[in-house]
């Protein structure tokens, strides 16, 4: 019987690892989005949008961070599920399903429209991007706090066949976008806003923190790798040489990952 796969592409088996994934990317790129929203003026924002909330580990930081009232949609059922326990503390949130190709909201409703690691994944970003534009008011804002780019990832030392799968082929196989980071101008400026970009993640991380984050997410990579054909025996050796040069502290990892600030006139 051919399982279920919802807004986000994945299978029922597949949902609990990506809610473990979209926490762990949360907490990595907060330092990032946080120096975002003070240049918006999220903290005084009146009322925010946050589009494609997924499990709404995001919006738990924009709604702690502004005392504006925020309303979180995503497509996805099940994932409006996780994120409504996720923020069952925050009174400020409010939770809705809901297409971002047909924001259920009228002209010019929103101080602030956000969206973060989301046009990735739509199969038409133009249309979502237009859409936040008409809801958000003249004068306001839409922020993409994080959209990356794999085909700008770089590694070494280098792993034909294991490189290969992590630098974008996982997320076209899954139906996304992996160069989604270096459309977002031209996305911005098509629907009218004027439009600055930005990489948001200039620091190298150190090899410490590089091994950190793969322990942490090891459940993750090892099951990708799996998926994609590698034998246990393949993935064990990997592993072995990949944390041998973290260890030896030679191993460098950059990760392009764009955001772009858009301003309705």
């Amino acid at each position: 019987m051919k399982k279920d796969v919802d807004f986000h592409k994945r299978s029922d088996e597949d949902f609990k690892d990506f809610i473990k994934k979209l926490e762990l990317q949360a907490l990595e790129t907060a330092e990032e989005r946080i120096p975002l929203y003070l240049e918006v003026g999220l903290k005084d924002a009146d009322t925010i949008l946050d589009v494609g909330c997924g499990s709404g580990t995001v919006t738990k930081d924009i709604a702690r961070f502004t005392k504006g009232s925020v309303i979180a949609i995503d497509g996805s059922r099940n994932m409006a599920m996780v994120a409504k326990d996720i923020l069952k503390d925050c009174d400020n949130v409010q939770i809705l399903i809901g297409s971002a190709e047909k924001i259920p909201f009228g002209e010019n409703s929103f101080d602030i429209v956000t969206c973060n690691l989301f046009f990735m994944w739509v199969d038409n970003p133009q249309i979502v991007i237009n859409e936040m534009v008409r809801v958000v008011k003249n004068g306001g804002i839409v922020l993409a706090s994080l959209e990356p780019d794999y085909g700008g990832k770089i590694h070494w030392p280098e792993n034909q066949k294991i490189d290969e799968i992590f630098a974008g082929r996982v997320i076209r196989e899954r139906g996304g976008d992996p160069h989604i980071g270096r459309k977002l101008r031209s996305l911005f400026v098509r629907a009218g806003l004027e439009t600055r970009v930005g990489i948001g993640n200039n620091r190298i991380w150190s090899c410490e923190e590089d091994k950190s984050y793969y322990l942490h997410a090891r459940d993750f990579y090892v099951k990708t790798l799996f998926d994609a054909g590698l034998s246990e025996e393949e993935i064990d050796k990997w592993e072995y040489e990949y944390l041998k040069s973290l260890d030896e502290k030679i191993q460098l990892n950059f990760f392009p990952q764009f955001y772009a600030i858009g301003k309705k006139p």
